[in-house]
């Protein structure tokens, strides 16, 4: 069976502080709400899916020359 590699779930904090280190590393400010959705979509859908959401809402945040991903690019 796999059933050895299934490892204990991540919680809700932690989800948190992976995509704020994922958002040090992309070199992203985000403000606290825009942490509190991707981290939200992290448990709900994926963590995979909330970081490329970082790349993507980042991108959206430069071309309107923002300095701070908010909850409305991540939305975009």
């Amino acid at each position: 069976t796999t059933d050895h590699l299934i490892n204990p779930p991540i919680t809700y904090l932690e989800l948190g502080e992976i995509l704020k280190i994922r958002c040090e590393e992309e070199d992203c400010e985000v403000s606290d709400d825009g942490i509190q959705v991707l981290t939200r979509i992290a448990s709900e859908a994926s963590l995979r899916y909330a970081i490329q959401l970082i790349t993507v809402a980042n991108l959206v945040c430069r071309k309107r020359k923002g300095t701070e991903v908010s909850v409305e690019d991540i939305k975009r």
